[in-house]
């Protein structure tokens, strides 16, 4: 049965409506989102090849910070171009194998976004709580590991998508009112039960989101503790400003995360305008910010894209 439904699913195609009910303000809409894009696709490789480029940066904050920095690179280019496509040259439909594709990679790199930011979080707390075994603890090994961990959990997670997809008949208008393909959007078009689909959708979102966030607060947990026993205001607030920027790193992912799986699981009365709209800033906001708040705010790549643009005036 399942080898015919392929075949089948060949011939599917589905229509993105990008952000429903503001059609007509696409046009308008595309001007922002190609400012994310290009910050995105300049920011984060810029930031890599620094890291890259500098001997003194590979250490593992700078290694996680470089992985971040590829995952928010790859999710730009998942998802924005062939929203420009829409929205510049009116092409909202796609093949069920390009939905499939931009599906996988939707869902992937949330997962490794969230966990590079919990690896993050362990790195910081290493290297507050545990300073003097600080480079014993996070090794090169260690660190090859921790990152190899997090791309096999993302394919993991996600690979059952695909069958639970494939699985199901589709028929009718296949209208998916989202501007990208995501798992339940595409359930959401078949005309076949995706019970299984939802839980396994709710089972993704607590072995992943729930552990990631628990794992980031208790993290900070005894980083505020070891931070309140130092014996001086001012050594405080400089441990404290080590942790700035992943701080607002974890703020700009998973505050917007948690508005889109509020709205999208308890707001059934919220437009689908909104909920678009909503998913878009969690998945594009921090690719865009994230470069901006460690080229900012971080000393060391800071000095090295000021050096970098002197060369370029001279």
């Amino acid at each position: 049965m399942l080898p015919a439904n392929i075949t089948e699913l060949r011939l599917v195609t589905f229509t993105l409506l990008g952000i429903p009910g503001f059609e007509q303000f696409h046009s308008i809409i595309s001007v922002p989102l190609f400012i994310v894009f290009c910050v995105s696709v300049v920011g984060n490789p810029l930031i890599f090849f620094i890291i890259l480029s500098d001997r003194s940066l590979h250490t593992p904050m700078y290694v996680f910070l470089s992985l971040l920095a590829i995952t928010d690179f790859m999710f730009t280019l998942s998802i924005v171009p062939q929203m420009l496509a829409n929205f510049w040259f009116h092409s909202p439909v796609v093949s069920f194998g390009q939905c499939l594709v931009q599906m996988f990679f939707v869902h992937f790199l949330s997962y490794m976004e969230s966990g590079v930011l919990v690896a993050m979080a362990f790195d910081r707390y290493t290297a507050i709580c545990h300073p003097l075994r600080y480079f014993t603890i996070l090794t090169s090994a260690v660190t090859s590991r921790i990152g190899l961990v997090l791309v096999l959990r993302g394919v993991l997670i996600i690979s059952p998508c695909f069958y639970l997809i494939v699985r199901l008949p589709f028929c009718g208008h296949k209208v998916i009112t989202n501007p990208y393909c995501d798992h339940m959007s595409i359930a959401k078009v078949s005309c076949g039960d995706i019970t299984i689909n939802s839980l396994y959708g709710m089972i993704q979102l607590i072995l992943a989101v729930i552990f990631d966030i628990s794992s980031i607060v208790l993290s900070y947990a005894f980083i505020i503790c070891a931070v309140l026993k130092l014996p001086s205001k001012e050594a405080r607030s400089k441990t404290f400003s080590t942790c700035s920027s992943h701080v607002c790193v974890i703020s700009l992912f998973y505050i917007p995360c948690a508005f889109s799986l509020l709205a999208y699981r308890f707001g059934k009365h919220i437009p689908r305008s909104v909920h678009s709209i909503i998913s878009l800033i969690y998945l594009q906001l921090p690719p865009m910010m994230n470069p901006v708040v460690y080229g900012g705010r971080t000393g060391q790549i800071r000095d090295k894209i000021c050096k970098l643009l002197q060369r370029m005036k001279q």
